[in-house]
C-alpha cells in the first residue's frame, strides 16, 4: 500500500516539477541563417502579424477582452512558436508598447532542456524581460505544442493557465497535418484544442495566424478530404459561396466537385486555394458552434520547394475571431418584449473565398519591388544583431 502511494507521488512529483538537470546545455551559436531569415518573411510578419496585431490591439483596448487595470499598462496576451530568435515577439512588443500596452508571450518548444536550441531561446527570452521589452509572467515550456492536443496532458494545462490570448501565432516548419502522423499528436489537433479553449474562455477579440506547409504530398489524404467536404457543403446551400469557390479552384468547371478535383492534382496556387479555403470553412463551422463569427484576412504565399522552383508552396493565413451579438431569448415566456434583433452580419464564408482569392505571392513581390527588398534586408538585420548574430553572417541575408 505505501510502496503503491509512494509510486504514485513520485509520478505526480515527476509531471509537476521541474526536471534536475545536472549539466547545463551549451547554446548554440549564432553563426548560421535559417529560412525565417529571409526577407520575405519579415514582409509577412510586417504586413500580417504586426499589421493585424495593431489593429486588433487598439480596437480592443479598453474593452472587456483588453481592459485597462488600476495600475500599470493592459496586458497583451501571446501565444507562439518562438524559434529561437523570438523576431516576432520582439517586434510585437515594439507594436503593444506604442498602444501603451505590455506583451506576455508565451511559447512551446520542443527539444528538451538540455537541447542547445532551447538554451539558447531561453537566453533570448530572457534577455527580452530584463530589457522590458516583455513582462516578466512570459514563459517558453520546453515541450512540442502538438502535447496540448491532449486534454488531460501537462502541456494543456500550462496553456488553460497562461490564456486565454489576444494573438496566437502557429508558424509550422512543415505541415499541420503530415500523412501518417499519429492522430493525436497532430499540429492541427493542437490548433483544435486551442480554439476550442479560446471560443470557451476569450472575452473579446481575437487574432490566429497560420504558416504551413501546402503540397499535396505533405498533408494526410482524410485531412484533405474533410475540409473539402467543408467547402461542399457550403457550396451546395449557398450559391454566391459556390460560384466564388470555383473561381477559386478552375474557372472554367462549373461543378464545385469537379473543379476541386483539379486544384487537388497538382501543387500551387490552386491547391494552396483549396487547402486555405477548406480550413477557413472548418474554422467558421468550430467558431459558429460556439455563437462566434470569424473573418478571413489577406493571406500571404511564397515557395519552399526544391531546385529553385517559384511553385508557392507554404500559406500564411490570418483570421479574427469575434464574439456574435444576438438577443437573449425567454423559454418560458416571463417577459413581453422579443429579444432584440441580431446585427447584420457579413457572410463569412464568401469573405473567406473573397480574401483568399487575394493571396499574395510574397517571392514575386520581392522580384518585382527592389526597393522593398532591400529595405527588408537592412531591417532584418538589424534585428538580427540585436539577438547576437555576427555582423558577418548577417552579410549573408538577401544572397
Amino acid at each position: 500500500m505505501t510502496a503503491s502511494r509512494d509510486d504514485s507521488d513520485r509520478q505526480i512529483a515527476e509531471d509537476v516539477l521541474p526536471k534536475q538537470i545536472d549539466e547545463p546545455a551549451v547554446p548554440v551559436k549564432l553563426d548560421a541563417l535559417s529560412p525565417w531569415h529571409r526577407p520575405r518573411k519579415q514582409l509577412v510578419r510586417e504586413r500580417q502579424w504586426l499589421h493585424f496585431s495593431r489593429h486588433l490591439i487598439r480596437r480592443e483596448k479598453g474593452q472587456p477582452g483588453l481592459p485597462d487595470p488600476p495600475n500599470g499598462d493592459p496586458e497583451v496576451r501571446y501565444l507562439t512558436l518562438p524559434g529561437i530568435d523570438y523576431l516576432d515577439v520582439r517586434q510585437l512588443a515594439d507594436v503593444c508598447r506604442e498602444s501603451g500596452c505590455l506583451l506576455t508571450s508565451t511559447g512551446f518548444q520542443s527539444g528538451g532542456e538540455r537541447n542547445p536550441y532551447v538554451a539558447r531561446a531561453k537566453v533570448r527570452e530572457q534577455s527580452l524581460i530584463d530589457a522590458g521589452h516583455i513582462s516578466i509572467n512570459s514563459h517558453t515550456f520546453s515541450r512540442p505544442f502538438e502535447d496540448i492536443a491532449h486534454a488531460d496532458s501537462q502541456a494543456y494545462r500550462e496553456l488553460k493557465r497562461k490564456g486565454p490570448f489576444h494573438i496566437i501565432n502557429i508558424d509550422a516548419c512543415g505541415s499541420i497535418a503530415p500523412p501518417g502522423a499519429n492522430h493525436a499528436q497532430r499540429l492541427i489537433d493542437a490548433i483544435y484544442r486551442t480554439v476550442e479553449l479560446q471560443l470557451g474562455t476569450m472575452a473579446g477579440r481575437w487574432l490566429l495566424f497560420i504558416t504551413t506547409d501546402v503540397r499535396p504530398d505533405s498533408i494526410a489524404d482524410e485531412t484533405l478530404t474533410n475540409l473539402c467536404n467543408a467547402i461542399f457543403s457550403n457550396a451546395d446551400a449557398n450559391e454566391n459561396f459556390r460560384k466564388k469557390a470555383i473561381l477559386l479552384f478552375d474557372p472554367m468547371e462549373v461543378n464545385i466537385r469537379l473543379a476541386a478535383e483539379k486544384a487537388l492534382e497538382n501543387a500551387g496556387e490552386r491547391f494552396l486555394y483549396l487547402f486555405s479555403l477548406g480550413f477557413a470553412k472548418w474554422l467558421i463551422a468550430l467558431a459558429s458552434e460556439m455563437h462566434w463569427d470569424m473573418k478571413t484576412h489577406p493571406p500571404f504565399c511564397y515557395s519552399t520547394m526544391p531546385q529553385g522552383s517559384e511553385i508557392p508552396s507554404m500559406a500564411c493565413l490570418a483570421f479574427e475571431f469575434l464574439p456574435r451579438l444576438q438577443g437573449l431569448p425567454d423559454p418560458f415566456g416571463v417577459v413581453r418584449t422579443q429579444p432584440a434583433p441580431a446585427t447584420e452580419r457579413e457572410d463569412m464564408s464568401v469573405r473567406a473565398a473573397d480574401m483568399i482569392g487575394r493571396m499574395s505571392n510574397v517571392d514575386s513581390q520581392m522580384k518585382s519591388d527592389e526597393s522593398l527588398r532591400t529595405r527588408l534586408i537592412a531591417d532584418l538585420r538589424n534585428w538580427l544583431e540585436e539577438v547576437g548574430y555576427d555582423p558577418e553572417v548577417l552579410k549573408e541575408i538577401g544572397t
